[in-house]
């Protein structure tokens, strides 16, 4: 079974659990993309199963975990357990909130240099 689903060139997204929030169920997703340079950037990471993991390492190295906003934060911890060397970004409230994870970057109002090497991200 293939936890990955090809949604266009270079990007990739996969379903996670469901999680609850302040009372409600919420699905959870989230997109692979690979940079121009193989490098992978992974948005909104969902729950990190060895299936999932197994599958994005065939498609390069993870430079960059990037929760969205402060209610993506769940499965950081395992994220970057998984992937110590790559760059995690903290949403807007996110360094407040998860006290326990180790972020390396906040992102700004421009892409970051590492980002831009992609064609379909602006920059």
């Amino acid at each position: 079974m293939t936890a990955l689903e090809r949604f266009g060139e270079d990007i990739w997204i996969a379903s996670g659990p469901t999680v609850t929030s302040v009372g409600f169920r919420y699905p959870t997703r989230m997109a692979v993309i690979r940079l121009s340079d193989g490098g992978l950037f992974v948005w909104s990471p969902v729950a990190a199963s060895l299936e999932l993991r197994a599958e994005i390492d065939t498609l390069g190295k993870v430079r960059f975990l990037v929760p969205p906003n402060s209610l993506h934060h769940v499965f950081l911890p395992e994220w970057r357990a998984a992937y110590p060397d790559a760059v995690l970004y903290a949403a807007p409230g996110l360094r407040q909130r998860r006290k326990d994870v180790s972020f390396d970057e906040d992102p700004g109002d421009e892409p970051a240099r590492g980002w831009r090497s992609h064609p379909g991200v602006a920059g």
